[in-house]
């Protein structure tokens, strides 16, 4: 089985695909040349009709290296009658251990305080009065609470926040949170908003200036959703304002080009979208695709075949 990786794969990842498979690097110009059995894909690679028109005869089967979809046309890819695997669950653990380090960050200034000792403006123990907020006794609002979500649940429950969220409909398991039903009485009980929910079209600019002015002075936003999720120019007039008090952002609109801005401002605690950056999490992911694709050749239809 012959697989072409249109993936930047850690050395990590590409041994559990090397390990059961030939595996080759590639570029979409080169593919007829390989001749794959199964194609590796990521967000950065658009999969539509067009794309897929342009694929050699020998693809089989695709692979996306992420448990988001919003870079595929899933109708487009089931029109051609090709079975496509995503990584669900695998890297939740790794995006909610980064969901609460954004939200520690942010509510502690680090960004602010790290800046102090770099650039030898730390000079007493008293010249910074660097002073953030406590996480204990506050609300942290949710908005998707979906496996990621539960798990950053349960996480701010060690720390003592109360917790509330905003669904489509009522989670079934709801982590110990409760339910918002509307976008106005979510926000409005909020302090700290963590942004968790896929790119859609009803999920795009959410946090935008009408629901910014909804929401409690001094309002901490965490974002590792997706970028699209926020209106950048409602959020950055809301931190020069004191609307909100900080940012921690790992995803952003239109990466790697992003909006300057942000990385101009002391108050946001800013990550190159290195959510599912660990070995526990990249392996994972590895090995799940591998497990699909041997069962997808065995004639099995496995969990996470997602067309």
């Amino acid at each position: 089985m012959r697989i072409a990786s249109l993936v930047p794969l850690a050395p990590i990842a590409r041994a559990e695909f090397a390990r059961r498979f030939i595996i080759e690097d590639a570029e979409p110009a080169s593919l007829g040349t390989l001749c794959p059995d199964v194609l590796l894909l990521s967000p950065a690679v658009r999969v539509d009709a067009a794309f897929l028109a342009g694929l050699p005869a020998s693809v089989g089967a695709l692979a996306t290296y992420s448990v988001g979809l919003d870079h595929i046309d899933l109708d487009a890819v089931r029109a051609r009658g090709l079975p496509m695997f995503n990584t669900p669950g695998i890297l939740s653990n790794a995006v909610a251990d980064q969901a609460m380090l954004l939200l520690l960050a942010a509510t502690r200034r680090m960004a602010e305080a790290t800046a102090l000792l770099r650039e030898g403006r730390w000079t007493d123990l008293w010249s910074s009065h660097i002073l953030g907020v406590e996480l204990a006794g506050r609300t942290l609002g949710i908005y998707g609470l979906g496996d990621i979500g539960r798990r950053v649940a349960r996480r701010a429950t060690a720390f003592g926040m109360r917790l509330v969220y905003h669904n489509r409909r009522r989670a079934v398991d709801e982590a110990g949170a409760t339910f918002a039903a509307t976008a106005e009485e979510f926000l409005a009980s909020a302090d700290i908003l963590l942004l968790a929910a896929p790119s859609t079209g009803e999920t795009r600019n959410f946090l935008n200036r009408e629901r910014l002015a909804l929401a409690r002075d001094g309002l901490v936003v965490v974002n590792i959703g997706r970028g699209d999720l926020i209106d950048d120019d409602a959020l950055l007039e809301a931190l020069e304002s004191g609307k909100v008090r900080a940012a921690g952002l790992d995803v952003f609109r239109n990466e790697p080009q992003i909006d300057p801005r942000f990385l101009a401002r002391p108050d946001v605690v800013a990550t190159p979208h290195i959510g599912s950056a660990t070995e526990e999490a990249r392996r994972g992911m590895a090995t799940v695709l591998c497990d699909a694709i041997e069962a997808w050749r065995r004639g099995e239809r496995p969990a996470n075949r997602i067309a």
